[in-house]
């Protein structure tokens, strides 16, 4: 029996074993058809956040959001949900939280159509104020989404970013064509125009011819014609603001812009009307300042030869001359008077700094050419209409210090200044020429400029006025130590660590200080000093003290310059004395208002004419040397350096 069993029970347990096996393997296959339960876990995550979404309730849904990436980053609609949060941020105004997500779905799915997101991403960089790339970002979705709509948005915001960007006739451009839509109506279009004018208004004459092109279709035209008249009136340019004021006055359908552009064409008639042969001229020949007032008219008068009734130059220029008493408000009052009513081409003057602040504004403003006298630095960027003829500190200490400094080889250098606007402003002058080439300021003293005395400034400048600390003594004999003892009771020696010696001040000051400069042994130095050193005076009464003085002269009667003996003896023989700078200045001034007229003849029949060929870098060759006005309008020549040889002035080799 128990034999016979045996192979039943085998057979029986592998019938079990069979049986258990297809359970197990159908269970199996059952679990793996069943999706993974992370799948619809994650689905749930994001169906949960688009629920939040449509409900508004967005801290919700951004949480929501990022559970699904953070379980499945790469999925299907991880797109949308990146663009989700994306959408969240903008709206919150969180701009630099929404950007890279809007970027990554931009770059991680580069070929699907997202123009919502490539608008977005494009006004994102708008509100982050990274202008040229909202720009480039709003140009690339014209070029992607020709057929979409929402155009409107886009040229919206490109104009917005050339706003921004100062490129105001593409601003305008894209506007224009935002405005040619159909969908802008109403207060939305009057508002887009608005914001058009006042990028017009903004606007530069280049900046209104280029819009000009771009507006001839539209009835914008004439408002950037308008405004193209005042940029061109205010240039002085005048005939082109003559056609563009007509064209205004004759084809504007609106009444105002008609108006309007009436009243500026009456406004260029009248300037036009200049008389191309009347010079004004603004000078104090009353009060404190008036003796140097005429020394200018002078050289205005003979260089306008006056003098010589047979001269074919007479009838042509004719000087108007008004007085400024030397006060601002009249000379204001005179420069009006010249422009509006005697119709001068140009004004020459006024003299003093003070004056000539206001006038040069107002010069400017009104459109005519003014040549000021006066050594105000930087007054020439009050306008184009601004230039200036002087003699100023700037060249002064440029061809000095070229001289001392490149040619002679000076390297260390002592400032003794006057406590005086003038004496500061040369003593910093020089100061920064001499360290710019590579020379160094040694020791500085100012002095108050009503002293007569300067002993105290000078043993200051040369280390005598403080005591000095006595030296360590080694054991001496009794003789050698009282030999010591004799010398210290004695005065030192001062100590010159200088080459050369600066006083910025007048030729009486230099008279008092050069001689006590030479009681306290500050021999041996060069004396440099400026143009108001020139005198004969000075060498009458400081000679041997001033021996070898080195100072820039803005006229030197033996320079050797062209036509400059003929301008001393006419001086001589009209005023019974020898011209200063002053008239050689004005003398210059006029001659050269007087050569280009003469030269251009019929091309000089406006202001701004005038003013171009005054602008134009010709060299003039003048009785003060050669010169130019620069491209800041202002004169540039290189002085005339004098040195004092016995009881002479001789120029510098």
């Amino acid at each position: 029996m128990t034999a016979n069993k045996a192979p039943y029970f085998k057979k029986a347990v592998t019938i079990l074993i069979v049986v258990m096996a297809f359970f197990i393997f159908s269970c199996a296959k059952k679990e793996l058809l069943k999706k993974p339960p992370e799948k619809k876990l994650v689905i749930d995550h994001f169906s949960e956040a688009e629920s939040y979404w449509h409900q508004k309730e967005y801290d919700k849904a951004l949480a929501a959001y990022d559970r699904y990436l953070k379980i499945f980053p790469s999925g299907d609609i991880a797109r949308d949900a990146l663009a989700r949060k994306a959408t969240i941020y903008y709206n919150r105004n969180q701009y630099e939280k929404a950007l890279p997500l809007f970027l990554k779905v931009i770059d991680k799915y580069p070929l699907e159509e997202r123009a919502e997101i490539h608008l977005l991403t494009a006004k994102t960089y708008f509100h982050l104020k990274k202008y040229p790339e909202s720009r480039l970002s709003a140009l690339r979705w014209l070029e992607l989404y020709k057929y979409y709509p929402r155009k409107e948005e886009i040229f919206l915001l490109l104009g917005q970013n050339l706003k921004e960007l100062n490129e105001y006739p593409r601003a305008l451009y894209w506007w224009l064509k935002l405005l040619e839509s159909p969908l802008i109506k109403g207060e939305q279009k009057d508002k887009i125009r608005s914001q058009i004018i006042d990028l017009i208004y903004r606007s530069e004459e280049d900046e209104l011819k280029q819009m000009a092109a771009y507006a001839k279709e539209s009835d914008l035209i004439f408002p950037i014609y308008y405004q193209l008249t005042l940029s061109l009136f205010k240039s002085d340019k005048l005939e082109e603001a003559r056609q563009a004021a007509i064209m205004v006055a004759r084809l504007a359908p609106e009444e105002e812009w008609v108006t309007k552009a009436k009243e500026v064409l009456k406004k260029i008639e009248e300037r036009l009307r200049v008389r191309p042969n009347i010079v004004g001229c603004l000078l104090p020949l009353s009060g404190p300042f008036a003796i140097y007032g005429q020394e200018v008219l002078n050289g205005l008068e003979l260089g306008l030869d006056i003098f010589h009734e047979g001269s074919e130059d007479l009838s042509s220029m004719e000087l108007v001359i008004r007085d400024t008493e030397g006060d601002p408000k009249i000379a204001i009052e005179a420069i009006k008077e010249l422009a509006e009513e005697e119709r001068a081409i140009v004004t020459i003057g006024p003299l003093i700094s003070k004056v000539a602040e206001g006038v040069v504004e107002k010069a400017q403003e009104l459109g005519i050419p003014i040549i000021t006298l006066s050594q105000s630095e930087g007054i020439t960027k009050k306008g184009e209409m601004v230039f200036q003829n002087c003699l100023s500190p700037e060249d002064q200490i440029r061809s000095l210090i070229n001289k001392v400094i490149g040619e002679m080889g000076l390297k260390r250098f002592a400032i003794l200044y006057p406590a005086t606007p003038y004496g500061r402003y040369y003593m910093n002058k020089l100061w920064d020429k001499v360290e710019s080439r590579g020379g160094e300021i040694t020791a500085i003293e100012s002095y108050n400029p009503k002293d007569t005395d300067f002993a105290t400034e000078i043993k200051k400048l040369v280390g005598l006025f403080y005591p000095r600390p006595e030296s360590d003594m080694e054991e001496e004999e009794e003789s050698e130590l009282e030999e010591k003892e004799e010398k210290l009771e004695e005065e030192p020696e001062p100590i010159i660590d200088f080459d050369a010696i600066f006083i910025p001040d007048s030729y009486e000051r230099i008279a008092l200080i050069a001689p006590q400069l030479a009681y306290y042994d500050v021999v041996g130095v060069t004396l440099l000093g400026t143009n108001l050193w020139y005198s004969p005076k000075l060498i009458e009464t400081t000679g041997r003290y001033v021996r070898g003085a080195i100072f820039p002269s803005g006229f030197f009667p033996g320079s050797g310059y062209k036509g400059v003996d003929s301008f001393v003896d006419q001086y001589k023989g009209n005023f019974g004395q020898e011209p200063g700078l002053l008239a050689a200045i004005g003398y210059d001034t006029i001659r050269i208002v007087k050569e280009i007229v003469k030269e251009k003849g019929e091309h000089i029949k406006t202001r701004e004419d005038l003013r171009s060929a005054l602008a134009g870098n010709k060299y003039f060759d003048s009785v003060t040397g050669p010169m130019v006005f620069d491209n800041k309008r202002r004169a540039k020549r290189n002085p005339l350096l004098l040195t004092v040889r016995g009881r002479h002035f001789l120029p510098m080799p």
